[in-house]
């Protein structure tokens, strides 16, 4: 029954890529339609999604309440890069693309497939939790996952990182 319901609820993603896949191939868009909605979606619908989603459904009280939740996902994110480290030995990534691969192997794309993905298949009582992970993901990302692709370099040299504000 529950994979029912998820399948029910991940259909009109799939109809509506299928729909888009079929337009393009009888020319239904022109080149700039892409560029278009991906503006209108990336500057407009999306964050707009997203502040609302945090406004309704995560506050304070919430926070404190799933801030349990950070710990777990703390220590998957940990585990992800370990994980990951091992993956770069075991496959022999070469410099230059470790740091990349790690930082893609931990931290996913969140907002972009997430959460629609996340709202479609559980609704929107999920979005809480998807809001405590999204607020780790973020953190991985824009701290250690750029700091290994920025010191991730071909050549094997000392690489000097400040970060100023």
């Amino acid at each position: 029954m529950v994979f029912l319901q998820s399948l029910e609820s991940i259909l009109p993603v799939v109809i509506l890529i299928s729909l888009g896949y079929i337009l393009q191939i009888r020319k239904w868009f022109d080149v700039s339609f892409s560029d278009n909605i991906s503006k209108l979606i990336m500057n407009i619908a999306l964050p707009a999604s997203i502040f609302v989603s945090v406004m309704e459904y995560l506050t304070v009280e919430r926070l404190i309440k799933l801030s349990s939740g950070l710990v777990y996902v703390g220590l998957a994110t940990i585990l992800g890069y370990v994980v990951a480290f091992i993956l770069v030995k075991v496959l022999k990534i070469k410099p230059g693309r470790r740091g990349t691969f790690i930082n893609t192997f931990v931290n996913a794309n969140t907002i972009f497939i997430g959460l629609p993905l996340n709202i479609a298949l559980f609704g929107d009582k999920a979005t809480e939790y998807f809001l405590v992970y999204y607020i780790i993901n973020t953190i991985s990302s824009w701290t250690l996952g750029i700091y290994l692709m920025t010191t991730d370099s071909l050549v094997q040299t000392k690489t000097e990182v400040s970060f100023d504000l």
